[in-house]
């Protein structure tokens, strides 16, 4: 059994306190000797645990024990379910699981937490990053919490669906339909206006913005391949030299004229020397173009969006600000693959940022965000 027995913690959200060795055993005992629950709980096909009124696993079913690759009661007992499925919030704690500041946004620990006020069954979304092999990896669950008032005793039956597929496929066709038509339905109507104009210098103004609407079209179009192919881990890189001033005067220059930034000023800072490395231009730029684009959609008119560059020993560093302030629910949570300020099904923009940076770009992505100041999100780069 692991080491289940811990001193009382302090707790920034659900109650730290845990059962003890022998408590949790007699708990679990009991439940295995009932051969009726086993055979009701081992025919449901989503992992299933029976949690204590404390939150810790006292009984798991037959998918559980596949996932974790044993039938060893050392291999759960006593957990609480985020430290079973490696959640990266988990060990920040002494109490764990539950007892984080992220905590109080994470659908499962507040299902239970339902569960247990009410006696009734919950049902919650939950978006998670656990650590496999060292790599953060991102599931959407569902989760459900149901009353099982047993032997006297006010357990929790615990499940978890897999919806990650189901949700990436719903956010990433949402995504794709609604900036493909928003460009396409541009594009149609430049060329209708177009065909009835008879003014050659009012036709060649109409063209460059049809011109300009056809690259954002296709655009589109790559950067919801490469996000797909990213996903699946069929991305090729396409490894060149690159200047960097010249990238954020791109990435500029193709969101100016973007209906998002109607009204609002992208200033790229002015950078001393020629500052050249290697990487995947394109996957970079995309990168740079959604933090733009995030940091334009959460600011008002006349605000300035600003884009820099710098070098920090064997680094590059660009950052992306914005004077807006992202609120403390948004801010832990803001990397997780389906959560979204925007609605539902949408969600892949910073965590595509995250994904391309760390796992194809080799660098990391970081942010803050305070009232004062404002927002900024920083990618960090090696300088090869």
């Amino acid at each position: 059994m692991k080491d289940i027995i811990r001193p009382l913690q302090s707790t920034m959200f659900a109650p730290a306190e845990r059962s003890n060795a022998k408590q949790l055993l007699e708990s679990h005992q009991e439940l295995m000797n009932d051969e009726m629950l086993r055979m009701i709980s081992d025919a449901m096909p989503d992992v299933a645990t029976i949690l204590s009124p404390e939150r810790q696993i006292v009984y798991a079913n037959k998918a559980l024990l596949d996932l974790i690759s044993g039938s060893n009661q050392d291999d759960y007992l006593g957990d609480r379910p985020g430290e079973l499925l490696n959640c990266i919030h988990a060990a920040e704690t002494p109490g764990g699981c539950g007892t984080t500041d992220s905590c109080r946004f994470c659908g499962a620990v507040n299902a239970i937490i339902e569960c247990q006020r009410t006696r009734k069954q919950v049902k919650n979304e939950c978006r998670i990053t656990s650590k496999i092999n060292n790599q953060p990896v991102s599931f959407d669950l569902q989760a459900t919490a149901t009353p099982f008032p047993y032997s006297g005793k006010q357990f929790i039956v615990f499940a978890v669906k897999d919806i990650s597929d189901q949700k990436r496929r719903r956010a990433l066709e949402k995504m794709f339909f609604h900036d493909v038509l928003n460009t396409a339905t541009g594009l149609n109507g430049m060329l209708y206006v177009m065909k009835e104009a008879e003014d050659p210098a009012q036709i060649r103004v109409f063209i460059e913005f049809a011109e300009k609407a056809a690259n954002d079209l296709v655009e589109d179009i790559l950067a919801q391949r490469a996000l797909s192919a990213a996903e699946t881990g069929d991305l090729k890189l396409n490894i060149v030299e690159y200047d960097a001033a010249e990238v954020m005067r791109d990435v500029a220059a193709y969101l100016r004229h973007h209906k998002i930034a109607e009204g609002k000023k992208i200033e790229v800072a002015h950078f001393d020397g020629y500052l050249e490395t290697r990487c995947d231009v394109q996957l970079l730029k995309r990168v740079l173009i959604n933090l733009v684009k995030n940091a334009l959609e959460a600011s008002y008119r006349s605000d300035t969006i600003k884009v820099e560059a710098f070098e920090d020993v064997n680094r590059i560093i660009f950052r992306v600000s914005n004077p807006g302030y992202i609120p403390d629910g948004v801010r832990q949570q803001i990397f997780q693959r389906s959560f979204s300020t925007k609605g539902a099904d949408r969600g892949l923009g910073t965590y595509s940022v995250k994904l391309l940076t760390t796992k194809y770009l080799g660098g990391e992505v970081n942010f803050t965000s305070d009232e004062s100041s404002g927002t900024a999100f920083t990618v960090c780069l090696p300088a090869v």
